[in-house]
């Protein structure tokens, strides 16, 4: 780093301080180094940072997610009765015949989300809440009932400590403790009326918060899919004008590597998940199992995870069919087991297919990290966003390494030993120096 004395002599631009190569990367690993002291040291404190500005555009962020999810049934119904209509009339459709589609299709997306919507909250809710009041009334039962079915399958051998089981205070007391651990967590008092009031009073304000917040987010939807190339066209523009046009290109490419890799992923799980919970629960109704609905939709909601969701989605249904009756909550289990290795091995596979292009090694570092850091939405979108950091890392990595006229791809590192700092030859392992520095054609 240097500089030039001030002084009216100095030729215009000569007296700001100047940095080579060597000074740039220095400040870069220093202003690197304040930041990640920054992160680590105040994590809390951007954590609720982000969390307020979360809440303040929840409304907006629902609207994306809404777009998001309607934006490919509006392109589908879009293309097939853009066609339809082409054919019936004999010509190409106008302007306004677009824009009328365009109305429409985004009109049909719309009502088929608040659709899906209602469904859900028409069917799983109420099943879920008579599951949970059931289990909640009718547990001791439900207990005793599995010690008897342990005690026949068992043939009576273990009857006296089976019967002292039963008729012991430790099913009772581990009902308390249940209780107990569940008021606590939820820091509600159930033999406190006023508690209990402000426990409802707040759920009735979230669940009115909710409800604006998706048709605040509903009506942001709909305008953004009706004018979507309008704001291409002004985000292109932005790119072109603010950064040099090679930079606002690689730009352009890491968009749609994004919308490629998080359409391909979301969609593709959200689809292989639908399918699965449909198979489960026309197979439960088949087998004749409980509450049918309900586990067939905690299958397929976790079943969006990777990796972890299938077995996050078997544990409590197994358990409540397990309780209700052991021996169809063990055939559920295995049936799980044999639905999930389906899934993975074929009916996956040919929805996803490589949508991604990362290996299941960051797949579950993606969704550990993802889900600690923020939950269920976390591991969902946490291996799209790392498939997409891996992608840029890769790409920059790729156009230095031709920059500096090095070999671009890494499997071409694999037998590499190293490379000549001084002349840039590259030398192979097993090769000698002056080898290396041979002509190929004096080698052969």
């Amino acid at each position: 780093m240097n500089h030039n004395e001030n002084n009216p002599n100095t030729p215009p631009g000569k007296g700001r301080l100047h940095f080579n190569d060597r000074d740039k990367k220095l400040l870069l690993i220093l202003f690197a180094a304040i930041a990640f002291y920054f992160v680590i040291a105040k994590f809390s404190a951007l954590r609720s940072f982000f969390n307020t500005v979360f809440l303040v555009l929840r409304p907006l962020l629902v609207g994306f997610a809404m777009a998001f999810l309607m934006n490919p049934m509006m392109r589908f119904m879009e293309r097939h009765i853009g066609s339809f209509l082409e054919k019936k009339r004999g010509k190409r459709i106008g302007e306004k015949g677009q824009k009328f589609i365009r109305v429409l299709t985004v009109i049909l997306s719309a009502a088929i989300l608040i659709g899906l919507i209602a469904a859900f909250l028409s069917f799983v809710v109420p099943q879920f809440y008579d599951a949970v009041q059931n289990l909640a009334e009718h547990l001791e039962e439900k207990i005793v009932g599995v010690i008897d079915w342990a005690d026949d399958l068992t043939g009576h051998q273990f009857a006296q400590a089976m019967e002292d089981a039963k008729n012991s205070d430790r099913i009772k007391e581990f009902i308390a403790n249940a209780k107990s651990w569940i008021t606590a967590y939820l820091k509600v008092d159930l033999n406190d009326s006023q508690s209990i009031a402000a426990i409802a009073t707040t759920l009735g304000t979230d669940a009115i918060m909710v409800l604006v917040n998706v048709l605040v987010g509903l009506f942001l939807a709909i305008y953004m899919l009706l004018c979507k190339e309008r704001y291409t066209g002004h985000i292109k523009r932005f790119l072109y004008a603010a950064l040099k046009t090679e930079h606002a290109n690689i730009a352009l490419e890491i968009g749609r590597k994004a919308k490629e890799i998080f359409y391909g992923f979301i969609i593709g799980k959200m689809i292989d998940s639908a399918i699965i919970g449909v198979i489960c629960f026309f197979s439960m109704l088949i087998m004749r199992m409980p509450y049918p609905i309900l586990c067939s939709f905690v299958v397929g909601v976790t079943n969006i995870i990777p990796v972890f969701g299938p077995y996050i989605g078997a544990t409590p249904t197994v358990i409540l069919l397990f309780v209700t009756d052991p021996p169809k909550g063990i055939i559920f289990l295995i049936y799980i087991l044999i639905l999930q290795q389906i899934d993975g091995n074929l009916i996956g596979p040919k929805i996803l297919g490589d949508s991604t292009g990362i290996s299941s090694f960051w797949v579950i570092i993606a969704v550990v990290v993802g889900g600690s850091l923020f939950g269920f939405m976390g591991m969902l979108i946490g291996v799209p966003t790392l498939a997409l950091l891996l992608y840029i890392v890769d790409k920059v990595t790729e156009l230095r390494a031709r920059k500096k006229h090095l070999p671009a791809l890494p499997e071409e590192y694999i037998e590499i030993d190293h490379i000549e700092a001084q002349s840039g030859q590259v030398v192979y392992q097993g090769e000698e120096k002056g080898d290396a520095c041979m002509d190929p054609d004096e080698k052969s």
